[in-house]
C-alpha cells in the first residue's frame, strides 16, 4: 500500500487475515457446541443430522472423500483437528498463530502470547479420543479464549490501518458465517423429516444460538420463535453483531478509514441496499436460499476487491517512454 498509513501490503493481508481466522475458530466452536447440545432436546425417535454443519463450512466435497458417512464422531472430528480440512478449528487457529508471528511489532505482545497458548491448548484440550463430555468443555474454552484476545486488542490495540484491516477481516468471515447458518436454518437438520413439525422452534432456536442471539431476539422481538421472525431479526437488525446489516455497516465504517477504497465501498454499499430492501417476511424457503446465494456471491466480489485493492501489488505504468541515454 501507499499513502500517508505507510501500511505494507503483505503486513495489511496478514492483518486482515488474522481477523478471519480468529472469527472463523471461534464461529467454529459455537456451532458444534450448539449443535451438540441439540441432542438433548430431541426425543430418541428423532435422529439429530450432522451433515448440515459441514454445510455450513462449504467443505462437503472434501469432507465426503474424506469420510463420507455424516456421523457425528466424522462430522466432528473434521471440523475440530482434522488437518486435511482447511476450515477446521486447529487449521484456523494454526494460521491464525503464523499469522501474528508476523504480526509481533502491530499486535499487543499479550495477544500473540495468547494466541499461541490458544492453539497450544486446543491441540491438547481436543485431540483424539473425543468424548462430549471433554468435546464442549474444550469447544466451550476455546470460544471463550478467542472473545477474550478480540476483547484485549479492542481495548489496547491502536486503532490505526492495521485495526482497520484486522476488523475487515472480521466483519467479512462474520457476515459469511451467518449467511450460511441461515441458508442450512431454512433446511431441515434432521435425518428424518417424519414428525418434524413438533420441533421447528427448536430448529430455529438453534439458528440463534449458533449466532449467539438467542437472548437478544427474546429481547427485541418478544414473542416466539418462528421462521419469519427469525430472519427478519437476522437479516435487519443493525445493533445485532452476528446479523446481516450490522457486520456491512461496520465493514464501510473500517474501509471509509483507508484510502483508495471507492471500488470496494461502492460493492459494499450496493449489499446493503440489498439487505435493506429485501423482505424476508414474505419469502418461501426458494426465495430465501435465493437471496443468501445472492449475498454470497457479493460478499465474495468484496472480499476479491479489497484483495484486489490493497494485497496485490500492481505497478503503475510509465505515462511516457523515459531515455537513459544522457544528453
Amino acid at each position: 500500500m501507499t499513502g500517508t498509513l505507510h501500511t505494507l501490503s503483505s503486513t495489511a493481508q496478514r492483518s486482515y487475515w488474522l481477523g478471519r481466522y480468529l472469527e472463523r475458530a471461534e464461529s467454529t466452536a459455537r456451532l458444534v457446541m450448539v449443535n451438540g447440545h441439540l441432542l438433548y432436546d430431541l426425543p430418541k425417535r428423532l435422529p439429530l443430522g450432522w451433515q448440515g454443519l459441514v454445510d455450513i463450512t462449504g467443505n462437503r466435497t472434501s469432507f465426503d472423500e474424506l469420510y463420507g458417512e455424516p456421523s457425528e464422531k466424522n462430522v466432528t472430528r473434521f471440523l475440530i483437528n482434522d488437518s486435511k480440512n482447511s476450515g477446521s478449528l486447529f487449521r484456523s487457529l494454526n494460521n491464525a498463530r503464523e499469522n501474528v508471528r508476523t504480526l509481533r511489532g502491530i499486535i499487543p505482545r499479550a495477544c500473540v502470547e495468547s494466541i499461541n497458548e490458544l492453539y497450544l491448548y486446543a491441540k491438547d484440550s481436543l485431540s483424539e479420543p473425543l468424548s462430549r463430555t471433554r468435546r464442549t468443555q474444550g469447544l466451550s474454552e476455546v470460544q471463550a479464549f478467542v472473545q477474550r484476545i478480540e476483547g484485549f486488542m479492542s481495548a489496547n490495540m491502536l486503532h490505526d490501518s492495521h485495526w482497520s484491516f484486522l476488523r475487515m477481516g472480521n466483519f467479512i468471515e462474520r457476515a459469511d458465517m451467518t449467511s450460511r447458518i441461515i441458508e442450512v436454518g431454512c433446511d431441515h437438520m434432521f435425518d428424518e423429516a417424519a414428525d418434524l413439525e413438533p420441533f421447528t422452534d427448536i430448529q430455529w432456536r438453534s439458528v440463534l444460538l449458533s449466532l449467539d442471539a438467542a437472548q437478544s431476539y427474546n429481547q427485541v422481538v418478544q414473542g416466539p420463535v418462528n421462521q419469519n421472525a427469525v430472519l427478519e431479526f437476522l437479516v435487519h437488525n443493525t445493533q445485532l453483531p452476528r446479523s446481516l446489516a450490522y457486520p456491512l455497516n461496520s465493514l464501510r465504517n473500517s474501509v471509509r478509514d483507508l484510502p483508495h477504497h471507492d471500488k470496494a465501498l461502492r460493492l459494499i454499499n450496493r449489499l446493503r441496499r440489498l439487505v435493506a430492501n429485501t423482505d424476508v417476511s414474505t419469502f418461501d424457503i426458494s426465495d430465501i436460499l435465493a437471496f443468501v446465494d445472492s449475498f454470497q456471491i457479493q460478499l465474495a466480489a468484496i472480499h476479491e476487491m479489497v484483495s484486489k485493492s490493497y494485497f496485490t501489488f500492481n505497478p503503475r505504468k510509465p505515462t511516457r517512454k523515459s531515455s537513459t541515454r544522457k544528453s
